[in-house]
Order: structure tokens, then C-alpha cells, then sequence
């Protein structure tokens, strides 16, 4: 009779879930299901080029969250209104800045906490799927020159001052020089990479910052050849200074005495591949619950890969993981007190969302030292 009655109130409960109602951004009654079950939604979203009316509706259609994964308030896509204001026109797009010998002694060390990893947008819930366009305002994209001259911007990281952005050693050596180009260029401020100008119901953000790389250097203990991927992580000298501003801020380097239990809550943000495989042209973001170690460390000795106490393993979740982030991005987590630190750096995984198999992250904790002294030497 008890296991009846649980059973029936489970039944219950999942019903009443899976059959949630709510109303479209258009009026409309409908239910509330996750992205990947509502297939207008989710084919609008898959679009390329990812029109800005869809980014905005896609937006206004989340109603919660089921585990990681999004839910919208499932409807067909209505077809393009005219915007609501006019967008600015747009002019040339910005050229790299010219390199500078100017030094300032602030930028040899991390940015203070009281003024770094601030969030703009306010009280918000995190873990959906697209950004707003001043969330994550310190997420940069790194620009490659291929050998046809041309820019392509193939990784991820953060900044942690006006002068130094946080990466993967993988982004900066190695394959990639073969295999994309030369590390050129960092631009900051980005949110759609379609646009010249970013906009979202009739609210404009500033042109992204396109700044020339000045140096970069890698963990002196990566290397290609290391299946393990130990020690991947770099730093990226800027030639001129960030300009901070609403779009354009630094986030915090977390603790080296921070502590991350099985099941914290973290997140990862980026331009990376999307289910279907293609690169996003919007700045998206998921959530992400930090993976048992042991548990993670036997998966991947099964691989031939034997993980060391500076890896981090997050995710786990069938069709979610830092595929959604850049190689080099950040792994991420909000304090008690509101303010954002990394955690860890998009290092490598097994496939892309496969159930039960992690993704692994270089910790930043175990490199406070390093990252600092680096800094210090190069500030020159």
C-alpha cells in the first residue's frame, strides 16, 4: 500500500511538471518543456545567421529549468516584427589597436575582489541558454591569423585585469599554430558575432574591443604530446589596455584555498559548438554541477588519460557540456556574496554531452602562483 502511494504521488508530481501551462511571449496558452523537446524553438534556434527577433524571443519564451536544461513556454516562432526602435547604423568595424610600451603597475596582478567579477544584470537566474548582452562581461574570444591572412577566432578565455586575459595553454601552443594560425588578436566586449553592432529590444551595446596581442605564454609544463593535458593553462599579454565599461570587465581569480564539494553549481559560457556541431554566433551559457573526482579519474584511465589533482571534472549530464564554451573559456562559479570567480579552464573531454562522462578543467586555485607571477615578470 506505501509503495503504492509513492508511486501514485510521483506519478503525480511528474505530471503536474511535464504539463506545467504557461503563456507564450505572444499570448498564446501553451506548456512548459525543455528546449530540446519543443522542436519550433529548437529549430529557430539552430538558424544560421541567428536572426536578432529570435534571440529575443528565444529569451522571453524561458520559463525554468528542468535539471541544467532550459525550458521554454513552447509555441511556433512568429514571424519578424520590425524592430521596435531604430538600430544605429553601423560604421567600419573597429581595427586592432596599435601595440603600447606604456606599463602601469596595477596590471602585473589580479584585479582587487571589490572590483572584479561584478554582475551587471542584476537578480537574476543563471543556467539557461542564451546570455543576456552585458551578462559574462569578461569573456574573450581569441582571434587567429591563417595563412590566408584572414581572422578566425577559434578559442576562449576571460579577462582577469585591463592587460591579461586567462586561457588554455592548448589555445596558445601546439596543434592549434598548424592547424588554425598565428594567435593575433582578443576581442572583448563581444556578444553576437553577426553583428556589427549588438542589440537586443531596442537595447544597444557598445562596439566590441578589438585589441592587438602583445605576448602569450603557456604553463612551461604543457605539452601537445601529454594525453593527460596536465598544466593547461596560459596567459595572454594585451599590447593596449581594456577600456572597462558596462560590456567589458574583469572577473575574479577564485581562492587558492577555495574548496568545490561534488553537485556546487557552476557554469560555463562561450561561442562554442552547438548540438549540431556548428560554432554559435551568440554568447551562450550553461550550468554545470561539479563531477565526483574519483569517479572521473576512473572513467578517463580507461581512456589512457590519468588525471592529476590540478583537473577539475564538470558536467555529466547527457547533451550538456563545454561544448556549448570555447576551448580556453572559463569554468565558473557566483560566491555567497554575488561576485564571480573562475574556477577552472575549458581543458578536454570524452565526445561532447555523452551521458555520464565529465568534462575536465585545469583548476585555477592550483595556479594562483603562477598566474600572478607571470604576470609580474611580464610587465615590462
Amino acid at each position: 500500500m506505501w509503495k503504492s502511494l509513492v508511486f501514485f504521488v510521483s506519478v503525480s508530481i511528474w505530471s503536474f511538471v511535464s504539463s506545467q501551462e504557461c503563456t507564450t511571449p505572444t499570448g498564446s496558452r501553451s506548456n512548459c518543456v525543455s528546449l530540446y523537446d519543443c522542436q519550433p524553438l529548437f529549430n529557430a534556434f539552430e538558424q544560421r545567421p541567428l536572426p536578432s527577433h529570435v534571440v529575443s524571443y528565444l529569451r522571453r519564451s524561458q520559463c525554468g529549468f528542468e535539471g541544467y536544461v532550459p525550458r521554454v513556454c513552447c509555441g511556433p516562432l512568429p514571424s519578424q516584427q520590425e524592430a521596435t526602435s531604430a538600430r544605429p547604423t553601423p560604421g567600419p568595424t573597429q581595427a586592432p589597436t596599435q601595440g603600447s610600451s606604456e606599463v602601469f603597475p596595477e596590471d602585473s596582478t589580479p584585479t582587487p575582489k571589490n572590483q572584479c567579477g561584478v554582475d551587471t544584470t542584476g537578480d537574476r537566474v543563471y543556467g539557461g541558454t542564451i546570455t543576456d548582452l552585458d551578462e559574462f562581461p569578461w569573456m574573450a574570444l581569441l582571434g587567429y591569423r591563417t595563412n590566408k591572412g584572414t581572422i578566425t577566432y577559434q578559442c576562449g578565455g576571460v579577462l582577469v585585469n585591463r592587460r591579461y586575459v586567462l586561457t588554455a595553454a592548448h589555445c596558445i601552443k601546439g596543434a592549434i599554430e598548424q592547424a588554425v594560425g598565428t594567435l593575433t588578436t582578443v576581442r572583448l566586449g563581444e556578444y553576437d558575432t553577426q553583428q556589427e553592432v549588438d542589440c537586443i529590444d531596442s537595447v544597444c551595446a557598445d562596439r566590441p574591443q578589438e585589441i592587438r596581442v602583445a605576448s602569450a605564454y603557456p604553463h612551461p609544463g604543457y605539452s601537445d604530446q601529454n594525453k593527460n593535458r596536465r598544466d593547461d593553462i596560459g596567459i595572454v599579454r594585451l599590447a593596449t589596455r581594456a577600456t572597462f565599461s558596462y560590456y567589458v570587465q574583469p572577473i575574479c581569480l577564485v581562492d587558492n584555498r577555495a574548496r568545490l564539494d561534488v553537485g556546487t553549481d557552476v557554469y560555463v559560457a562561450g561561442w562554442g559548438k552547438t548540438l549540431n556541431g556548428r560554432n554559435s554566433p551568440i554568447k551562450l551559457k550553461l550550468g554545470l554541477p561539479i563531477f565526483n573526482k574519483e569517479e572521473c579519474d576512473d572513467k578517463y584511465k580507461r581512456l589512457g588519460a590519468i588525471l592529476g589533482e590540478k583537473q577539475i571534472c564538470a558536467g555529466g549530464v547527457f547533451a550538456e557540456d563545454a561544448c556549448r564554451g570555447d576551448s580556453g573559456g572559463p569554468l565558473m562559479r557566483r560566491s555567497p556574496s554575488g561576485i564571480w570567480e573562475v574556477v577552472g579552464v575549458v581543458s578536454f573531454g570524452y565526445g561532447c554531452g555523452r551521458d555520464g562522462w565529465p568534462g575536465v578543467y585545469t583548476s585555477v586555485a592550483q595556479y594562483i602562483d603562477w598566474i600572478q607571477n607571470t604576470m609580474s615578470s611580464t610587465n615590462v
